[in-house]
């Protein structure tokens, strides 16, 4: 064998050798597309509620939830989601970063915990409520007593709403009504003593987004190997701030820590999804989330008026460490 002939093969074995590593870190990143929202409203208050988000095409696709209007809300967009892993179905815990991508950080084994099924129809009167017509109600009867009216509404649209809807009202109210194709629980009355509590009213709403899951993220948090992954994952490099951060001595104690949740979930941002992304896409991100999280700020009250400026100024400041000749090695 000539020696330029081994040089290619040396050449092609390596080649072959990093596209099955990219490969293999591709297969880890599971990439689902949602197009319907469920959202679960509160009649009291139609500011508070929770979406529910699906593929109405295809039921590999998980559900997830999140808070109604989270991204506006809360500081943390937390999701719940379940997870089919080893003959067991978890309920997993996480947090949707950048709108895209989510870290799992919690879970348990799901288990309904006999949920109300059965429901029959209770008369062939038709009711309309807000946008909805001719819902057909259901009743069922608790083992307590309690009563349960469902209004529900036949879209004729072929969807199949029941695992959206299973994953809310099974973990939130303990019922699992069988629903047919089309068939939305548009509201619900709960009666205990003859007494009305109303539940949630429904909104459906098309949607256009992608999600990423990190497989191997997932399944070494149920594992309980998750600091084997930290380690594997760990990039080369990454922003000083990630190591030590120091702050200004007009920083109180309050501040410093809405800085330092905001600088931890950058951290683990970074560490998750970096490989997935350019420099320039997480510089942009660390800007938008922070401009976020003041405008929530603002809302809630939780920082005043001085100490927001100095929770701008700061991340003004730590920003800088975001170019990539300011990162420390690992």
């Amino acid at each position: 064998m000539n020696r330029s002939h081994s040089i290619l093969i040396r050449k092609n074995a390596i080649l072959l050798f990093f596209i099955a590593m990219v490969s293999f870190c591709n297969a880890q990143i599971l990439k689902y597309h949602y197009d319907k929202e469920m959202i679960f409203l509160s009649e009291a208050d139609n500011e508070a509620g929770i979406s529910v988000r699906f593929n109405s095409k295809d039921k590999s696709v998980p559900v997830y939830s999140i808070s109604y209007n989270s991204e506006k809300k809360y500081v943390r967009n937390t999701i719940n989601f379940y997870y089919a892993y080893r003959k067991n179905i978890y309920r997993m815990d996480g947090v949707l970063y950048n709108k895209k991508y989510v870290s799992a950080n919690g879970f348990r084994t799901y288990s309904a915990s006999s949920p109300i099924r059965y429901f029959k129809k209770a008369s062939d009167t038709l009711y309309d409520y807000k946008s909805y017509k001719n819902l057909e109600k259901r009743i069922a009867t608790d083992k307590d007593g309690t009563k349960i009216e469902l209004f529900v509404a036949n879209l004729k649209d072929g969807i199949d709403y029941s695992e959206p809807a299973l994953f809310y009202l099974s973990e939130h109210y303990g019922i699992s009504p069988g629903l047919g194709k089309g068939e939305v629980v548009v509201y619900a009355n709960y009666i205990f003593n003859n007494n009305y509590s109303s539940a949630n009213f429904v909104q459906l709403s098309d949607i256009n987004e992608d999600v990423y899951f990190n497989k191997e993220q997932i399944e070494s948090l149920i594992d309980d190997k998750y600091n084997e992954f930290s380690k594997n994952i760990m990039p080369v490099k990454n922003p000083a701030y990630c190591s030590v951060t120091s702050f200004g001595g007009n920083v109180d104690e309050k501040t410093r820590e809405e800085i330092q949740s905001f600088l931890s979930e950058m951290c683990e941002y970074f560490e998750l999804w970096s490989k997935y992304e350019t420099n320039d896409q997480f510089k942009k991100y660390y800007d938008s989330e922070a401009n976020r999280r003041v405008e929530i700020y603002k809302n809630n009250g939780e920082l005043n008026e001085k100490q927001l400026k100095v929770y701008i100024d700061e991340l003004s400041q730590i920003k800088s460490l975001n170019s990539e000749e300011k990162f420390d090695s690992n």
